[in-house]
């Protein structure tokens, strides 16, 4: 089975707006599109980037943008079930937290972000959880 890794929202956001670091995130796509991996992200992330690009974008290419993305990357879905689990984890960002969550639940071993620090998330009552390892996109390349 490839491995499964979630893109945290900064990291697509990298590759659209060619921020600094923009080439290691094109490299873990292209270990998918050479069909080694799975890059997921969450259905969070792309109401996340559709709201930063509204304020940098015309309208008129918001919506091309976010079926571009759904064509290149598989979009999961969040549910009430990775709410509930991000409630008992402990971490500095709700946001990261459901993020997180949601990794988890689609089977995402790696999540790759540009914050690993927003990701120091313990368990607290959800110790039953096998946690994804934390990369940043020029780690993730090195691994």
């Amino acid at each position: 089975m490839k491995p499964r890794v979630f893109f945290d929202t900064n990291i697509m956001l990298d590759l659209i707006q060619e921020r600094p670091g923009f080439d290691s995130a094109a490299l873990i796509l292209q270990k998918q599109e050479n069909g080694e991996l799975i890059v997921c992200m969450s259905t969070l992330s792309i109401a996340d980037i559709a709201y930063v690009l509204r304020k940098t974008v015309p309208a008129s290419l918001i919506v091309p943008t976010l079926k571009q993305i759904s064509s290149i990357v598989e979009i999961v879905p969040m549910d009430n079930g990775q709410l509930q689990q991000a409630l008992l984890l402990d971490g500095p960002d709700f946001e990261d937290l459901l993020q997180f969550s949601c990794a988890i639940a689609n089977n995402c071993s790696i999540i790759i972000t540009h914050n690993p620090r927003d990701f120091r998330i313990k368990k607290g009552l959800a110790d039953h959880l096998i946690m994804p390892s934390i990369l940043k996109p020029e780690e993730f390349e090195q691994s």
